[in-house]
């Protein structure tokens, strides 16, 4: 316990200091454990009002805090910047061989965690588990991607309501994660297997993914996502704004998007050529609400279009979300104008990560800019799905989960190699990783370390962030 006096007020902490993290706040000579820690929650403070000052409405801004406190896990989710601002700054301790280590570098996700994997279907409207948000990917190694995740496994655990698990079996889960990932990268080493497989029903062992995904399949189709975002009527089909994740858009907004629309087509020009001149028509446009929790704050729309036909069955939504530079970037070691000489955009570059880490993609991902920011384009799934903390009831449900959640994530890194394109990294990834991990002293053994330390550090920031909420510091 530590007590820290602020605005002639103690406070008592109970705040888990990892010794990086010490290590690392050691500039401040003969700093107390008090010093160390406000100094953390003043770093904390400054880079949360940072990263979120773009959000001007108030009301939005007050809603993504209040999100946040709900817990740890909530925290980590909404706080991607922190965790690699730590990767740089040394309070995750990576060593220098692995930052000087050549060819592990692919297309990551950027924000892994267990939240970021779920159901949907592919172009062919087959349904299958992978990654589901790209926003945050680029090109950097794929430990980043490891070391996030496995921290975000120690979280779940926390929120699992029906599942009790001791500290040596959450450790086992994430060494069974790393396992299953570096076996799956010997798998698909140099056959390129990985650019077709993908885990749909026919993939998957019988186990809790596949029930899962089943259940899914079964419950949802594209009549309930219509019946549960929009309405008919006289004038047909739009969107219903008694629900109170909708709103209308501004005129202002809605001039925006149709003046822009075109732009987006021809980002996705042959699939455009493929349907009726009248599939892209937009009937209705709504500004999306409390979406998210890390992209809480960003700009998002659903557009509806006619879709096939003329009926009001086949109508299409279409989310149109703001995209922002990585997060990963915060890391420093990553090259801005290598980056702005790749992309016209961040939406571009975030459909970029799309089609490199994923397999079958929708053909209806594309972007467009309009009001001075870019947006990425995609249909919205009717099995679009994530797993809930509460839907676990065993030790064997999250074994399967973790389990498929790394071959999702080691298919999605080896696919986005030389595989996808050279222009962006041009040699094997699988092999590059796999010697890495091969001369790296205690690679995954490390890796484990350093999740569970970084972990400890999420609760103790968490509760730094607490205080600042009840201070009234963050608003």
């Amino acid at each position: 316990m530590i007590n820290t006096t602020e605005g002639g007020k103690t406070l008592k902490k109970s705040i888990i200091l990892t010794s990086a993290l010490i290590t690392s706040l050691i500039s401040i000579n003969g700093a107390s454990a008090a010093d160390q820690t406000a100094a953390r929650e003043s770093s904390l403070k400054q880079q949360i009002l940072n990263a979120n000052s773009f959000i001007t409405d108030s009301s939005i801004r007050d809603e993504k805090f209040q999100a946040m406190e709900q817990s740890p896990f909530a925290f980590f989710r909404a706080t991607n910047y922190v965790y690699y601002s730590d990767l740089g700054n040394g309070v995750i301790p990576i060593p220098a061989e692995w930052k000087s280590t050549q060819n592990i570098s692919t297309w990551i996700e950027g924000d892994a965690h267990t939240d970021n994997v779920g159901f949907f279907d592919n172009d062919k409207g087959e349904v299958k588990f992978d990654l589901n948000d790209f926003d945050e990917s680029y090109i950097a190694p794929f430990y980043w991607d490891l070391i996030r995740f496995s921290t975000s496994i120690f979280l779940l655990c926390d929120e699992t309501p029906n599942v009790s698990l001791s500290d040596q079996e959450r450790s086992d889960l994430v060494s069974s994660f790393l396992q299953t990932y570096q076996d799956t990268l010997k798998e698909v080493n140099g056959n390129s297997s990985e650019t077709s497989v993908q885990l749909d029903e026919g993939y998957l062992s019988s186990g809790f993914v596949q029930d899962q995904l089943r259940d899914a399949k079964s419950s949802d189709d594209k009549a309930k996502l219509l019946d549960k975002w929009t309405v008919t009527g006289s004038s047909g089909r739009t969107f219903d704004f008694s629900n109170s994740d909708l709103a209308p858009v501004s005129s202002g907004d809605y001039s925006a998007i149709s003046a822009n629309w075109n732009g987006y087509k021809s980002t996705i020009d042959s699939f455009v050529q493929s349907k009726p001149s009248s599939y892209f028509t937009i009937k209705d446009i709504a500004r999306r609400l409390h979406s998210g929790l890390g992209s809480l704050g960003v700009d998002k729309y659903y557009v509806l279009i006619e879709g096939d036909s003329s009926s009001a069955d086949d109508d299409e939504i279409l989310e149109i979300k703001e995209q922002r530079l990585p997060s990963m970037f915060m890391e420093g070691s990553l090259s801005q104008s290598t980056y702005d000489s790749e992309f016209t955009n961040h939406a571009q570059r975030s459909s970029i990560a799309y089609l490199a880490e994923e397999t079958e993609v929708d053909n209806h991902l594309g972007y467009m800019t309009f009001n001075n920011k870019s947006f990425r384009v995609r249909r919205i799934s009717p099995w679009k799905e994530g797993i809930k903390a509460k839907d676990f009831n065993s030790k064997s449900d999250l074994e399967d989960f973790v389990k498929y959640s790394a071959k999702a994530l080691a298919y999605a890194h080896a696919r986005a190699d030389k595989d996808y394109s050279t222009n962006f990294v041009d040699y094997n990834f699988e092999q590059g990783a796999l010697d890495a991990i091969d001369v790296w002293p205690q690679f995954k053994t490390k890796v484990l370390a350093y999740s569970s330390d970084y972990y400890q550090q999420v609760k103790a920031d968490y509760s730094l962030y607490e205080d600042l909420m009840n201070n009234g510091e963050i608003k």
